[in-house]
């Protein structure tokens, strides 16, 4: 495969350095794209190649320092990643998305110092991540396609004073949110 891309952006600080921006546009126009398809009569992997694809997107990413205890973070994501031309197992999918590739996604989160003594120090972090629904094969199948969702993740960290010592406790998908990482047909 090959590929021609473009890449223009920004790395910004403001408010005495208590504010950081970045932004980020992008297109990738691909030819002989590569990637892994299942042969429905063989249910082996095939290494197929798509004629004509191209991704274009932007990314955001904020980070605040609130107070010197609270820093919040926020990213934004978009993304159109469509094929131009192919046929794969027989079907055309010209104008199809591209596998794991939603057209929007979210993060952000808030990080707080809660204590700090000669003991230690004590922070808590909570994440929120959101990814729009995506397709995870070309053909877009629509029973295979993952819609959106939102994760819920936390932790809570104590470092010793020396910092030799590290404690973590981890919550993650708190609100026990069903999604599939990946399906085959």
């Amino acid at each position: 495969e090959t590929v021609d891309a473009g890449v223009i952006g920004l790395k910004t600080q403001w408010v005495d350095r208590r504010v950081t921006l970045n932004a980020a546009a992008f297109v990738y126009k691909y030819k002989n794209q590569q990637f892994l398809n299942i042969d429905q009569d063989t249910a082996a992997q095939v290494l197929v190649n798509l004629p004509e694809s191209r991704i274009t997107g932007a990314e955001l990413e904020l980070t605040a320092r609130a107070s010197d205890a609270i820093t919040l973070r926020a990213g934004l994501g978009l993304l159109d990643a469509k094929i131009k031309k192919g046929i794969v197992s027989g079907v055309d999918v010209k104008a199809n998305s591209l596998s794991n590739a939603p057209k929007m996604t979210f993060n952000g989160g808030i990080d707080a110092d809660v204590w700090q003594d000669n003991g230690g120090s004590l922070s808590a972090h909570v994440d929120v991540a959101y990814s729009a629904s995506q397709y995870f094969e070309v053909i877009n199948v629509p029973r295979l396609q993952q819609g959106s969702y939102t994760l819920l993740n936390a932790h809570l960290d104590w470092d010793s004073a020396d910092g030799k010592w590290t404690a973590a406790v981890w919550g993650k998908n708190l609100a026990d949110k069903f999604y599939h990482t990946s399906r085959v047909d």
